[in-house]
């Protein structure tokens, strides 16, 4: 009937909807973490053939497997819980520094009516998967949103803009990609430059927690805080050698009196 060969028509065009596609950060990395995951389950059961305890195996693949999966699911919940941090008005003007394929710099958009989201960027593969600028313009066409995203190529040691132009800065898992420590101070002191007074600073990151938050309080930075899952934290850092312990430092830009 019609009503069938509409249904099925629909039910094509839907099984062909592409989705947003942000990458997976460190993608050499997680393939690492999902390798180790699979060769601990084997030997897991291979233990278990021969009667040993398998409590500290399945705890392993149960870690490399987050790990790994944490780019395709766990970051889209983490990312709106960083922008829920905001009071949002709609007319912010928001930089993220490192955007990649879009993530927080799409989810920043969303909660935008009249601002802008400029999102910059190097485009290196080594950070994220298949990274470059047209894929973070293609998941703002898929999200809607096109309209409140620019993309611009640029470094985060020299941002290409004005002191003060922002309402909100953020950064993803960007920061601890240069080598040192001169260079990531560098790339915070260029962030709370172009932060206008009052605004917000979202630093997530993997490593260097505890000398980003020194240095932004250095900064002039003031309600800075840093958010973790205590167990996770504990779990991931013991099992990667301390290679990966996400972290969020929320703070503001003084406003002058």
């Amino acid at each position: 009937s019609d009503g069938q060969k509409h249904r099925c028509h629909l039910w094509r065009e839907i099984a062909v909807m592409k989705k947003p596609d942000y990458g997976i950060d460190a993608p050499g990395l997680a393939t690492g973490f999902l390798l180790g995951g699979i060769c601990t389950f084997a030997l897991a059961l291979a233990m278990g053939q021969f009667g040993g305890s398998q409590t500290w195996s399945v705890l392993a693949t149960a870690v490399f497997t987050f790990l790994g999966i944490w780019s395709k699911i766990i970051k889209l919940k983490t990312r709106e819980t960083m922008l829920d941090d905001v009071a949002w008005r709609g007319d912010e003007r928001v930089l993220d520094v490192g955007c990649g394929r879009g993530l927080m710099l799409i989810g920043a958009a969303k909660r935008l009516k009249s601002g802008k989201a400029v999102g910059i960027d190097i485009w290196q593969p080594k950070d994220q998967s298949a990274n470059g600028p047209q894929g973070a313009l293609e998941n703002a066409r898929l999200e809607g949103v096109s309209d409140r995203v620019e993309i611009e190529t640029g470094d985060a040691r020299a941002l290409p803009f004005a002191d003060a132009s922002f309402d909100v800065v953020m950064s993803h898992w960007v920061v601890h990609n240069l080598d040192s420590e001169a260079e990531r101070t560098l790339a915070l002191c260029e962030m709370v430059r172009v932060l206008r007074f009052g605004g917000n600073l979202i630093l997530a990151d993997i490593e260097h927690r505890d000398a980003y938050l020194a240095a932004l309080r250095s900064l002039g930075l003031v309600e800075c805080r840093i958010e973790v899952n205590p167990l996770l934290d504990k779990v991931l850092g013991a099992v990667s050698f301390g290679s990966f312990r996400p972290a969020t430092i929320f703070a503001k830009k003084a406003r002058l009196h």
